[in-house]
């Protein structure tokens, strides 16, 4: 059986709530978020990050680009 690795964790997690935050990818022991988001971009993904807002503004929030 195949371990995931931290992008298809990463990946996964997009897919189920629409985003990947800094918090949850620490608390699944992913301590590189933005290098496995660099490593994704050089893939083809397209992403877009920002600050979260009242309480979460520390956290930054990825999600894939939308096709316009």
């Amino acid at each position: 059986m195949k371990k995931e690795t931290q992008a298809e964790k990463v990946l996964r997690r997009i897919e189920s709530v629409g985003y990947v935050d800094n918090f949850w990818a620490f608390h699944h022991y992913i301590l590189r978020l933005g290098g496995i988001i660099y490593q994704l971009k050089q893939k083809g993904f397209e992403f877009e990050g920002k600050f979260g807002k009242g309480k979460f503004k520390k956290n930054y929030y990825y999600r894939l680009k939308e096709d316009k």
